[in-house]
Parts: C-alpha cells; structure tokens; sequence
C-alpha cells in the first residue's frame, strides 16, 4: 500500500451517525422508526439510518458518502480515488434476486438495492451541481452479505475525512464514476454530441447543455408500493426519456429552461401514476416543463392533455 494512502487507514471506529453529524447533517430524525415515528432507544443503533451508505443534509447542501478504504487507488497523478459504479451493482443484484423462485412476484426487498441507488443519485447530484462532497473512509472485510444474514457493523475502522472529495466523471448512460479527493480545479462542461454526452476540457458551457429533471435536483424515492408489493424504478427509465426530449417539453414543444451550472431543467412524469398501476417504463414517462406538468395534474383539461401525452410517447415507441 503506497504511503501516502496508507495514511487515511482510519485509526479508529467513529459511529456512523457521529460521521454524519460532524459532516453537518442534522441527526434529530435518528431518534425515531422510519415505518412508524416511534421513538428510538439508541439514535446511534437506528437501523433505518445507521447502515446507510450515503446521506444527504435536508436542502441538499451537504453530501456524503461512506467509501471503504481498501477500494481506494492512486491514479497516474498520484492522487487519491475511488472508481465505482452503485447502480450497476443495483440493477445486477436485482436481476440476481429476480431469479430466485421466493421473487417471482417481483417482491425485491434487499435493502442493499436502495442504498446502491441512493448512493448512485448522490455521486449524480454532486456531480451535476458541481458540488464537493464529504467522504467516511471505512476499513474492514469487504465482502457479500450472505443470505440470511442479519444487519451487523463490519466496519473495522471509520473515519470522516477532513479534506473534501469530488466527483471527476459521471456516465449517466452506465453510473460509473470517479470520485477524487481534493477540491475541483475545473468545472463540469458538458455538451451533447449525436445524444451522447461527453466531458470537454477548457471549453465554455454550451447552451445546448445537459438535460437534467426534478428528481436529479431534489432526490427522489427510488421505490414506491403498488397493490402491497414494494416496486424499484428502473434507474434507466429517467435518463433515456430526458435524452430523447433533446431539452424540448415534448408536450408543448417548450424548451426547457437553462440553469445555472449550465444544464437544461425539464420534468419528467409518469403519464398512468405508479400509484395507478401504471409502469416505470419509457413509453409511459414524458419530459416535459414544470408548468405543462402542473396542468397535467391539476389543469382542467387534464384529461385531454393526459391522453396527448399517451400519443406522443407512443409514436417515439413506433419509430
């Protein structure tokens, strides 16, 4: 192990929820059951909290993420990363679970789905909004939950880190990512090439910038319950349904507005409601602006427009 990465091997085991304190993340929810409100004895102990492996502060200003120590590498410049991909290792754990005879009514709960996705969206959000993100070094055994098995700390060591990380690169296509300690030392400039997007060095931000939605901005629940069966959004759904708008509002042909960092904000909107039983799909999402997504729900030609909506994405589906 090279020197200068040997010597972020934590030396001690700080609890979880001391890390994401001292990261400035306000804890007070800790103190009570996600499922029902009920207090907690032990805040620190809280399972609905205590094993996640990201955390967000509630306006989104502080990220952080738990990176085990013996994933760590030093890349040709000598400095110090983590190269990961979360939502991979979702889909294909779900697609593993999926085949187990006990799954054949899709009843997925692995609570490792939802915090690969979690973590998946944070390294996203940071990535977009430029933002650095704080990091816990965890040390210990890395290995595969085996079936069965109950939740435990594995952790040998944990250490939040005192420097700030950031996300270099992120593949919206496949969810892989770079994440680098230190602070950025240029911006994010992304434009699109042939629906493709691609990291260009020096360059201004395009006008034709990155389509991003709501659900990258302000997180977004990554299961939902339909008929008493808990469901996962295919994490995919979103991304090609923003890539085939092209940034234009495919309802009202709208374009999307430009943010700040140089994107392009439009909304994305299940046309039959998951609570309808409609599916996570993408001839049953549409991109659209903030304002024709507010008359979709609450507009009086709702209806009409709902049914517009239905045409539209079913003549992409026919191409």
């Amino acid at each position: 192990m090279e020197p200068v990465l040997d010597s972020l091997k934590p030396t001690g085991k700080w609890m979880i929820i001391d890390c994401v304190q001292s990261a400035g993340i306000d804890i007070q929810a800790w103190s009570f059951r996600r499922k029902d409100g009920q207090p907690v004895a032990l805040p620190q102990s809280n399972g609905g909290y205590c094993y996640e492996w990201s955390f967000r502060s509630e306006n989104g200003d502080v990220l952080l993420l738990c990176v085990w120590f013996e994933e760590m590498e030093l890349d040709s410049r000598g400095r110090i990363c983590f190269v990961g991909n979360l939502r991979s290792y979702a889909d294909t754990l779900i697609r593993q679970l999926e085949k187990d005879i006990r799954n054949r009514n899709r009843t997925i709960k692995d609570p490792r789905i939802t915090r690969a996705q979690h973590f998946s969206s944070t390294v996203e959000l940071a990535y977009v909004n430029e933002k650095n993100v704080r990091v816990v070094i965890v040390s210990g055994p890395v290995r595969e939950k085996e079936e069965g098995e109950a939740e435990h700390d594995r952790a040998v060591g944990r250490e939040l880190d005192d420097q700030a990380w950031f996300v270099e690169s992120f593949d919206s296509a496949t969810g892989a990512f770079v994440l680098v300690r230190g602070v950025r030392d240029q911006p994010n400039i992304i434009c699109r090439n042939t629906g493709a997007e691609e990291i260009l060095d020096g360059a201004d931000i395009s006008a034709d910038g990155r389509v991003v939605d709501q659900f990258l901005v302000e997180g977004r629940v990554d299961s939902y319950v339909y008929g008493g069966v808990k469901r996962f959004r295919d994490p995919s759904v979103r991304r090609r349904v923003l890539a085939r708008s092209g940034g234009i509002c495919e309802l009202t042909k709208v374009a999307g507005f430009k943010m700040a960092n140089g994107g392009v904000y439009l909304e994305t909107h299940h046309i039959i409601p998951l609570s309808e039983g409609g599916p996570d799909t993408v001839d049953n999402v549409i991109a659209i602006t903030a304002d024709a997504h507010r008359q979709l729900h609450y507009g009086v030609e709702r209806d009409e427009l709902k049914a517009r909506c239905l045409e539209i994405v079913a003549n992409w589906s026919s191409r």
